[in-house]
Order: structure tokens, then sequence, then C-alpha cells
């Protein structure tokens, strides 16, 4: 596939503006700018000449994308487009008597493509643009699993962030089993839901907003809005994305300027007192500057009910037969319906500046800003749990005891910028930086009681600085590069101030973690003949990591265990360092049968950097960092793409080494450690059809589904009956299988109307949450119905309702002994859109 482009295609999308302060964002390929307009007349002097060479220099003089694939045009002659014209005009008649047919796909973006028989008035799938390899390429002709949503769906399924893809992307999943909703573990085709929960962990899927890297699963948290599209690569991706990506990359890219002043509104009421309110608006101040400025307000939804602290209140421990009357009794906090409701605001202001018809600079800046209710797990009834934990239960999954209503205040914010440079025709320059942070105090019960065993609080403070520079030659012929060096740095001060009944005190775990991590890569496609593309890849990584802290049993009521519960001294200090580095890379081999049906094959490897634990840490042997993860990765795809019918078929098989997961330690603790090998191998399917158009009406269908076999084939640990127990077993966070369907029918109705209805269904398979699963950590499947009506004005107005998990079916995304988190029951909601 190639893509001519004078910017060399991608410049990047705000990301967003919080609290009273307009916040901007992180820098994310969005298309180049140019001279703002891809339909101003231009004054064209393309003479008669071979069709790859006409295309470039029509790229060139038009400053816009054209995407095609080289079998397409070589051989093939570009006809004549001479004087002053619009860019949609002179490329037809460059396209003339070619057989082929270009489409707007983006703002300054064309895409070529097969014309085919008397397809004047059939019906066609949109052209689908992705920037997964870090350039602009038809979704078709993209080597790797790639599944994209775009802005516009996002919104219409409800995804607000990262963790709403889960139910929606089959292959994805979430864990939240250590610590609690405020760190959630993201999984791809099973890895990563064994992950560090703490915020200085090494997530196996790198969340990439806007083409910046979030070094914590910290910035799970952002909300996402007003989107261009989320593309979710699947499998290791060492050689681009680097370091932690041995599950996967998530890019969500935001909108940015376009060339006219348009924008959106929508203002929408669900169940539970749900509301939000989103705004965008953006077009060029000139002809050199554009601007775009979104906010996003979400306030309710709140579906569970506190019944307070139940036949705990006014409860404390007793010893040897004596209450302790020094310790603070349990405080009833009374009955709350609605907990769990939202509180968000967050912003996001976009300026993109085009120098010349070669040079184009975006500045972003960002800020959300969390003040919602801390979501809590409810438990089982009291008549199956006799633990003193248990404050009454009933069977009712929407209510839960607990002797607090505890909030969040998460604030994420910062700065971000890329520069696109065009040094020559064939070597074009991207430079991307960001600077970022996040302020996070969350608190957390996880057992679903007012029993405070382990009760935490925690305030925790992130930085990070990145660097991205690359060069590329991208526009045309037989050999595609791009080389690069990335540089990032983050700070991370973490403080988790504990109040245990178990230990009989309250202790600080105090943690400050820096980490440096430098990589330099490269990838080069090389088309061997018109059918064959031949694709190689390396990066280099070193990461350095320095790790301290230190614990102190408070000891407030005289009781404490501290030190023989957790096997530790007081106070206990810790002081240590890490460095390691790796050289990671891929192979691949692309074959076109045919411009619309492709197969390929690869074979890589990818890396996730070692680290430390960041829980609490008690003995000598938790303080040393934990080894490197390294995968072995093979797969094979195919691609048949017709006007009517999107096809994508993959198999994987993945191979890991020093397998980084939290499990039991020594001491009883939850911990991070090399526990051994696992693989996980596994077919995808995606279909995405036209069933039929006609002029006043449209039915498409999408399937997609993904079947996964994980397995841990060897696991480390002291104990004899876990290591039985576990090899063998899946991993965490890998349902065996996930599905989704849908089915999206339009109407025109009299007077320029229309109505759309979608009808989707997705499919949830067994999984369990930890290594060494019980019955009581292994989620049962679970399928839901949602359903969605929209009437769209010829004004731009749009009126619509919807119904999600419309069976109300009672589920569990996480089961954790005798708690559990229970999904959203039936929601409903209507609201209002306009678009200008």
């Amino acid at each position: 596939m190639t893509m001519i482009s004078p910017l060399s295609g991608v410049l990047k999308h705000s990301l967003l503006a919080c609290s009273a302060v307009a916040v901007l964002a992180a820098a994310t390929p969005a298309l180049a700018l140019g001279q703002m307009s891809a339909s101003r007349p231009i004054a064209f002097g393309i003479e008669s000449q071979s069709l790859e060479t006409a295309l470039t220099g029509f790229a060139r003089t038009a400053d816009v994308q054209v995407v095609f694939t080289p079998e397409l045009v070589r051989g093939k002659r570009g006809g004549r487009a001479v004087g002053v014209m619009a860019p949609a005009q002179a490329l037809r008649q460059i396209l003339a008597g070619s057989d082929l047919i270009a489409t707007q796909v983006g703002e300054r973006t064309f895409s070529v493509s097969q014309a085919s028989a008397g397809a004047t008035d059939a019906a066609t799938l949109d052209e689908v643009i992705v920037t997964a390899q870090k350039r602009a390429q038809r979704i078709q002709d993209v080597p790797l699993a790639v599944t994209v949503i775009d802005g516009a769906d996002a919104s219409r399924r409800g995804i607000d962030s990262v963790a709403g893809l889960v139910d929606e992307v089959p292959g994805v999943s979430i864990n939240y089993a250590f610590g609690g909703t405020n760190y959630g573990l993201i999984s791809i085709r099973g890895i990563g839901g064994a992950d560090d929960y703490k915020p200085n962990g090494n997530p196996s899927v790198a969340l990439h907003v806007d083409g910046v890297y979030q070094t914590s699963n910290a910035y799970l948290g952002m909300p996402l809005f007003d989107l261009d599209r989320v593309e979710i690569l699947k499998g290791p991706q060492g050689t681009l994305y680097g370091r932690n990506t041995t599950a996967g990359v998530i890019n969500a890219i935001t909108k940015g300027p376009g060339d006219v002043v348009e924008g959106s509104g929508r203002v929408e009421v669900g169940s539970y007192d749900y509301t939000v309110m989103e705004a965008a608006v953006g077009g060029p101040l000139s002809d050199k500057v554009g601007v775009r400025i979104a906010v996003l307000a979400e306030q309710g939804g709140g579906f569970m009910t506190g019944a307070g602290a139940g036949d705990l209140a006014d409860f404390r421990p007793i010893i040897g037969g004596v209450v302790q009357t020094q310790v603070p009794a349990i405080v009833d906090p009374g009955r709350r319906e609605g907990f769990g409701d939202k509180d968000v605001f967050a912003g996001r202001a976009t300026v993109a500046m085009s120098f010349t018809p070669g040079t184009s600079l975006t500045l972003k800046l960002f800020g959300s800003r969390d003040r919602g209710d801390t979501r809590q797990y409810d438990r089982i009834s009291a008549a199956l749990d006799s633990n003193i934990a248990n404050a009454g239960e009933n069977d009712d999954p929407y209510e839960f005891y607990s002797s607090e209503y505890p909030s969040q205040s998460i604030d994420i914010y910062g700065a971000s910028g890329i520069l696109e440079h065009r040094l020559a025709d064939n070597l074009n320059l991207a430079v991307i930086g960001n600077v970022q942070g996040a302020e996070r105090s969350v608190q957390g019960n996880g057992d679903g009681s007012p029993y405070p065993a382990s009760r935490f609080d925690a305030d925790e403070k992130l930085s990070q600085t990145s660097l991205e520079m690359r060069l590329s030659d991208d526009t045309g012929g037989r050999l595609d590069w791009i080389a690069g060096v990335f540089y990032v740095s983050d700070d991370i001060d973490f403080d988790t101030h504990w109040t245990s009944y178990t230990a009989r005190t309250k202790y600080d775990n105090l943690h400050k973690q820096r980490r440096n991590s430098f990589a330099l890569f490269g990838q080069v496609d090389y088309d061997l003949t018109q059918k064959l593309t031949l694709s190689g890849g390396l990066r280099y990584t070193r990461d350095e990591a320095t790790f301290s802290g230190r614990n102190d049993d408070l000891n407030p009521w005289g009781i404490s265990t501290f030190t023989t519960t957790f096997a530790t001294t007081n106070p206990f200090v810790w002081d240590r360092a890490f460095e390691d580095d790796n050289v990671s890379g891929r192979v691949t081999a692309k074959y076109a049968f045919t411009p619309s049906l492709n197969v390929f094959v690869s074979a890589g490897t990818g890396y996730r950097g070692g680290g430390f634990d960041g829980t609490s840490i008690f003995t000598q042997a938790e303080t040393l960092p934990f080894d490197s993860e390294t995968v072995t990765a093979y797969e094979a795809g195919l691609r048949w793409t017709t006007p009517r019918l999107r096809m994508s078929l993959d198999a994987f098989s993945y191979r890991f080494k020093e397998l980084q997961a939290t499990t039991r330690l020594a001491n009883d603790t939850n911990g991070r450690a090399n526990v051994g090998e696992a693989e996980s191998k596994g077919i995808e399917l995606a279909v995405n059809a036209v069933v039929f158009e006609t002029p006043n009406q449209t039915l498409d269908l999408d399937i997609a589904a993904a079947f996964l076999d994980t397995e841990i084939l060897s696991f480390s640990s002291a104990r004899v009956a876990e290591v039985l127990s576990t090899v063998g077993d899946p991993l965490p966070g890998a349902p065996d299988v996930t599905a989704t369907a849908s089915l999206n029918h339009g109407l025109t109705l009299d007077n320029g109307w229309r109505l759309n209805s979608r009808l989707s269904v997705s499919h949830h398979g067994e999984e369990s949450n930890r290594l060494n699963a019980a019955p009581g950590n292994t989620a049962e499947a679970y399928t839901l119905l949602n359903a969605r009506l929209e009437l769209e004005t010829s004004a731009n107005w749009a009126m619509y309702a919807y119904g999600r998990n419309i069976t109300d079916e009672v589920y569990f995304p996480e089961l954790n002994g005798a708690s559990r988190l229970v999904g959203a029951p039936a929601t409903y909601g209507v609201g209002l859109r306009y678009n200008f």
C-alpha cells in the first residue's frame, strides 16, 4: 500500500481542557491541514504520464494525501490535468480511463480503488483509513489485526472511556480483581489481565491518545470524546510501538480543525438520573490557522443502593473476648439510593498551523476532572457467606453494605505538539512532544463490606515527558521506510494509608518510582514483485528505573500485629534500581492475489520491561525487581474487500517467557513477580457487509468474534499445591469466546428526514480474574442486547432513544471470592443532537 503525502500524512488532533482552565491535548495522527481546503481550485500542470508519477505530482500540488496499493497502478497511464480546478476534479481527470476511482475519506485524504462494473449506484462500504503503522493506509492493506471504531459509532455505542471497548470489541476484556474499579487491567487476546494494578506498573496494552504513549494504567480514566476514531491493534507491537505492547495498542484519535467551520452538540438524559452534555466547534481562522474546542460534562447514572453498615454498625474488634474500645466503631452512613454517579468534566483545545505547504504544527491542551462515586462491590448473601465481613447481605446484587460512600478525585492534564516538515520530495520529518500529569485520590474496600480487613486511601501523583522523532519515505515506489527515536520519562509518587483489622492497625506505604526509556526503531516495506510485499522492522529499547519507599506501622490502637502478620519489620525501608535493554522486531510477507484479496504471515517478538511491584511491600525479596517479559508471536491473516463486503480472518500463536503477573506471595499478600511461561492462541473473524441498499433504504450487517485458547505452561511458587493447580489453567482476563453482531438499518422519509436503527448483541465468555483461580474467581459468560433508534431531520437535528442490556440480564464482570462486581442493569435514554 502506498500513501502519497506532502506532509507525511498525519497531523495530530486534540485532547482535552478541564476544570475552569481549558487544558489541551496530546499529539495524534490526524490528517494534514495544508492550505485548509481540499476543495479550493488550484492551478494544475500534470501531463499524461505513468499513473504512479501522476498521482505523486497531484498530491504535491494539491497538498493532500493519496492512498492506494502499488499493484493497483503499476503499468497504467494517468490522464492529463492542466488548468485551474478543484483537486477532486483533477484527480478524476488523472484516473480517467484507468478503471480506478478516487474517494475522499478524510479532510485531506483520497483513496484510490478499483471501480466495479456498473457500480455507479451500487451499495458500497465506506473506505476505512487507519494510521496503525504511523502512516495513513487502507485498513485492508495493513498486515496487522486492527479493529476500528469511528467517532460517531463510538458515541452511538456509548463508548466514553477505554473500559467502554469491553463488550464492543471481541478479544478485549478488563480485570478489576485486585485494586477495585479505579485500577482496571485491560487485556487483549488474553494478555494483560494479570498485570500490576498499581500506577507504576507496565501495562501489556499500550494506550496512545493522539499519538502520545500513556505510561500508566492511571490514564485509563481519561474520558474519550469528540473522537475521530479508535484503533485497536491486537498482538505484540515490538517495532513501531515497542515497550509494554505485548498484548497490543489502543490508539484514540480525536478530531481536529476542518477546512470549514463546523461543530456539533448533544444533550442526553437516561436511567438513574444520567445526563451528558457535549459540544465541539472547529474550523479555519485563516488559510494558515485552524482551531477546535471540545467540552464534555457527564453526571449521574449510579444504579447501586447503599444499605449502610447493616449488622456491622458500631462493631469493634474483639480480642480474647474483650471489646477493643480504643478502636473507633464502624460507622453507619445510612441508606443511599443511586450510588455510583459520574461527575466528569473534560475539555480539549487544538490549534493547527500551516506555515508552508510542507510544514505544519499542531498544539494541544487537554484536561479532565472526575469527582464521581467510586463504584462498589457487593457480597453474596449472608446465607451463603458466614464470613465476619458479611453485614447481612441479601440476594440483591445491586445493593451493598458499607461504612462509607467514597468519591474519587482524579485530575488528568497536559500539553503536546506535533511538528511535521517535508525535508524533500521523499523525506518527511515528524516530531511529537508531550508533557502531562495526573493527580488521583481514591479509596476502596474491595471485599464489598463495611469490615475494614484492608481498607485503603491512596494518593497518587504522576508526571511524564515524552519525545518522538520520525523520518519517513512513504511517497510511493517499491520502497517505503520509517525510522525514529523515542524517549519517555515518568515520575510516580504514590502513598497508601491502610486501615487493617487483619493486622489490628493503621499503616502507611510510601512509594517513589522514577523511570526512563529510550528506543531506536525502523521499518522497511519493499515490493518484491507487483503482488508480494516484504516488511521488516527492529526496535532497540533501554529501560532504567529507581524505586524507593518505606512502610510505617502507626499502631494507633496499641494492639498491632503488623510485623507478625506480614512477616516484616517496622519501619521497613528500601531503595532499588533496575536496568535492562532489548531488541524486538517483526518480519512480514504480504501477497495480493487481487487488489481486493490479500494474505499475510508474520513472525515477531515483543518486550515488556521489568520493574518493581507497586503493592504493599513487606520483605526484602519483594523489593527486588522482576525481570522483563518477552513474547514470540506468529500471525497469519486474510483480507477480502469488495464494494459490498469487507472480511478479515486472523490466526495467531504467542509464547511468553518470564511472564509477569500479580499473584499470591509467600506472606499471603498480592504482589508482582515472574511466574513462568504461558501461551495464547486463537482465531478472530470480522465481517462488514451491505445486505441491501435502495434509494430509500440501507441495511448493513457487522459480525466479529474472537476465539481464545490460553494456558499457563509453567508456574513458579514455593507452594507445590498452587503449582499443580495453576499449570494448565487459562490466563486471567482471557474469555474463551467474545463476539458482537449488529444490524444497522436506514430509511429515508419524506422531506429529507431519515430514520436510523441499530440492534446489537454481544457475548462475553467465561473468564477468571487471577492466577490460582478458584471457582469464586471465575465469572460466568453473559450476553447483552442493545438497541438504538435515531430520527434525523433535513435541518441537521437528530433525536434518538436507546436501550442497553434491554433483557435486564444480571451479570458479573468480576467475581472476587465472596464479593462481586455487578454489571449495569437495563438502562434507557433519549437525546438531542445537532450538527452544523
